[in-house]
């Protein structure tokens, strides 16, 4: 803990300076000095009151909007020191852009290490209810407990497979157009595990698994199955709904149901809209297990726990050396309550 918050107190100090002082570090100096305090070029900038954009154009003289990748490396011999963070910073923005993972959990926490000791409350419903206590009687106690899972985390990652002759002659704004593509595709990958972690639990057992409905008819679905699962996470799991996730074929299903085809009630047909059934918004992922319907409260459901942001294989890139760079995280989901979702599912297999 002494050693955490010393390093904190170092970044603060450096990132605290009079951005002219801040300035004079360039090159190699600066991408080393940022890497040993653990500073991202991100904050770094964000100091000074920049951004990578105009930062290129006021030290270095580059508009990336318009530059090649050839033509950057050959500008200035501090310049290819911020290459690395260009890539990494587009592939973030495509992981920021597309996924939905971010809107359905508590919160992403970074953790040491790829086992964490994930604390949760167990519920009991007998030792939470309020009781009439009489005039000097003792009062009722109830004793929140923790149970003790481990969470294993483990490596994510896509490999950029490309010489560097292949893209010497693409702008860098093109550049950062596939790579954003790349965070995209990744991010996708994270909403898989999250849909998968919400049926099945997380990797510490299936003990964290959801609790899981019968459609009322075996292979179809009605409203009413629908509104089950509402009921039952509403009023028995006492939580709030917010969030429903199908799959493409289960979205199609629902959207074909009489109660959300009413254009009174939705404009889908119109405008592209996603109905809201009870309410809740309905999140097609393309990756959520078949004939399953999670409704969740995400607010209480699953936490992400990253133990290594997005790493880019930084000295290869600064020597121009593209072939199979590696872009990768350390991250999982982990479930908090496991009663704040319910699966309905139609396949009673």
């Amino acid at each position: 803990m002494v050693y955490r918050d010393d390093r904190l107190r170092e970044r603060a100090a450096f990132l605290s300076q009079d951005p002219e002082r801040l300035r004079q570090t360039r090159g190699r100096e600066l991408y080393e000095q940022l890497g040993t305090l653990g500073i991202s070029y991100h904050q770094y900038f964000r100091a000074l009151g920049t951004n990578v954009q105009d930062y290129c154009a006021q030290e270095f003289g580059i508009d990336l909007d318009r530059i090649t990748v050839d033509r950057f490396f050959q500008s200035d011999p501090n310049a290819k020191w911020l290459f690395p963070d260009i890539v990494r910073e587009s592939v973030l923005q495509g992981m920021r852009r597309k996924p939905v993972y971010p809107q359905l959990i508590i919160r992403d926490e970074a953790v040491d290490g790829t086992a964490y000791d994930v604390p949760y409350v167990q519920e009991a419903a007998s030792e939470e209810e309020l009781h009439s206590v009489a005039e000097g009687a003792a009062i009722p106690e109830s004793e929140i407990t923790y149970g003790d899972r481990i969470v294993r985390i483990d490596k994510k990652g896509r490999g950029v497979i490309a010489s560097y002759e292949a893209i010497r002659r693409m702008s860098i704004d093109m550049l950062r157009v596939h790579l954003q593509r790349m965070g995209e595709r990744l991010g996708r990958n994270l909403d898989a595990r999250l849909a998968h972690v919400l049926v099945y639990g997380d990797s510490s057992g299936a003990a964290t698994a959801a609790l899981t409905l019968n459609t009322a008819a075996a292979g179809s679905w009605s409203y009413e199955d629908i509104v089950a699962g509402f009921m039952k996470l509403t009023l028995e799991h006492y939580f709030t709904p917010t969030h429903m996730l199908a799959s493409g074929a289960l979205c199609r299903t629902i959207l074909s149901l009489d109660e959300f085809r009413d254009a009174a009630l939705f404009d889908f047909a119109k405008t592209g809209n996603l109905p809201t059934p009870l309410g809740v918004r309905l999140i097609p992922m393309p990756d959520q297990p078949e004939h399953k319907l999670t409704i969740l409260d995400a607010g209480y459901a699953v936490q992400k726990l990253t133990e290594q942001d997005l790493l880019v294989e930084s000295d290869k890139l600064i020597q121009q050396q593209w072939d199979r760079t590696y872009l990768t995280v350390v991250t999982d989901f982990a479930v908090i309550y496991e009663k704040a979702r319910v699966v309905v599912q139609s396949d009673w297999t």
